[in-house]
């Protein structure tokens, strides 16, 4: 079992690894939270923390294959930025991804839209996620 005590091996020093929880509340069409906050969670996996995100209420459409969510403006689209699904497969390592299985069957997602490495939870195991966790933060 992991006992969360991380040392740096440039100095040595030992450190707790944090539980970082964030929480992306927003669909990815026009806006950034979900782009927004995978970048940051793989920097607190890079930093010895233990991040996680969790899409709920209109963000789990964030977690459906191939989505095409436009954000930012068009001189951004025309180039050549990462998808939220890519941008998660290459995060999955570092960070644990979960969508919440109420707003999924609220939304129509079926199982088998949903991008590889993302875990449904329910409310309880969300709540679990928010107590045990050091840090929270809401996209």
């Amino acid at each position: 079992m992991d006992s969360g005590i991380r040392q740096d091996h440039i100095t040595g020093v030992k450190n707790m690894s944090k539980k970082v929880n964030i929480i992306v509340t927003q669909p990815p069409y026009g806006k950034e939270d979900a782009y927004s906050a995978i970048p940051l969670a793989e920097t607190q996996a890079a930093a010895g923390n233990s991040p996680s995100i969790t899409f709920v209420s209109g963000g789990v459409h964030s977690v459906v294959k191939g989505q095409k969510t436009g954000y930012g403006d068009a001189a951004i689209w025309q180039k050549d930025v990462p998808s939220v699904e890519a941008t998660i497969v290459k995060a999955k390592e570092s960070v644990k991804f979960y969508a919440l299985d109420a707003d999924l069957k609220r939304r129509g997602v079926a199982d088998s839209e949903i991008i590889e490495g993302v875990s449904k939870l329910n409310v309880d195991d969300l709540t679990n996620r928010i107590l045990e966790s050091e840090v929270t933060l809401v996209f």
